[in-house]
């Protein structure tokens, strides 16, 4: 199997991955009630007004952002940021008050999100996080293994099956380098990359099939239907910065000189292309889609700037511009 280097696609320019940066530990946070119930796996939670945990945004400012998605099925767009998690919901800004992790790896599911990363300031969390959860917007984080271990920057997450795809960068008790697999974070399978460039970008799986896994990379989006075993190249020769998939089809983000999103049948391969802001885009590089309402398109941009669509691209809104809350 060829060595694969993990890279960030920034414009046209690769750069190497580097271990994140180190954080003093923070306390845990005060035994608030958020959860309201829980019923067959669904958990029901308190609204963000009523919320222990969050609180109006207050410096308007939105940087170092390493993840965005639609965690639980409640139309509340969850920003992972290095000074914790910041949601936007009903055209209002929250932030957390405690458990402000720098969430690498950050993926939404059906019922909360996974992620890695480093402990807050002051957090008694070990660092790195290793493979975490949570099923009320952050205020308790289930450890599901790797603490103390591994920050691991890239993972795919099925959003309804939540089965595990992980990028490990850096030998620990379970895992060689490279790619792994699981099904319930205990169990893991070592991916084999066939078919795959030598330089390739992020790692992203379909919601509800798991045998399906995309790579991203400089010379095209790479798809996979054996669970990562083997692939092909599903676009032209050109760089591609991310990619979400829907049930029978997936949005991808074009690098320069577009930086453009297409929609892309999983079926035929027949390609469509959005209707993209007026205003120059800078190159994507996290995009997220309303598993409620696939309308409903968000993506963040290397600038630090948020676009949000209701209506597939027809209109857009700027959320957040080179770090400053807008709307």
């Amino acid at each position: 199997m060829v060595n694969k280097e993990w890279i960030s696609v920034l414009g046209t320019t690769i750069l190497l991955v580097t271990a994140g940066c180190q954080y003093d530990k923070e306390a845990p946070s005060e035994n608030n009630q958020e959860v309201v119930e829980k019923e067959e796996g669904v958990t029901e939670l308190v609204s963000l007004q009523e919320s222990s945990l969050y609180k109006m945004l207050e410096d308007k400012q939105i940087e170092h952002v390493h993840g965005i998605g639609y965690p639980g099925n409640r139309n509340e767009l969850f920003i992972a940021t290095h000074n914790g998690p910041i949601v936007y919901h009903n055209n209002s800004w929250y932030e957390a008050t405690a458990n402000k992790n720098d969430y690498m790896g950050f993926t939404a599911v059906s019922d909360g999100f996974y992620s890695s990363g480093h402990p807050g300031k002051g957090s008694d969390l070990p660092n790195p996080l290793g493979l975490i959860k949570s099923s009320d917007r952050g205020k308790t984080l289930q450890e599901l293994g790797f603490q103390g271990e591994s920050d691991f920057h890239y993972l795919a997450i099925g959003y309804e099956t939540h089965a595990i795809y992980a990028v490990n960068q850096q030998k620990n008790s379970k895992m060689d380098m490279g790619v792994y697999y699981s099904e319930d974070a205990k169990e893991w399978k070592k991916v084999q990359l066939n078919g795959t460039p030598d330089q390739v970008g992020g790692i992203y799986t379909h919601p509800r099939n798991s045998n399906v896994l995309a790579i991203t990379s400089p010379m095209g989006l790479y798809v996979s239907n054996d669970q990562g075993n083997s692939f092909e190249r599903v676009t032209e020769e050109i760089g591609i910065s991310t990619v979400v998939f829907l049930e029978d089809k997936l949005i991808y983000a074009e690098q320069s000189p577009n930086n453009q999103l297409v929609i892309q049948d999983l079926s035929n391969g027949e390609e469509k292309e959005i209707l993209m802001p007026e205003n120059e885009v800078e190159t994507i590089d996290y995009l997220a889609i309303n598993p409620q309402d696939e309308k409903e398109i968000v993506f963040h941009t290397i600038n630090e700037t948020i676009y949000r669509t209701t209506d597939s691209g027809e209109t857009w809104n700027i959320l957040v511009e080179q770090g400053q809350v807008v709307k």
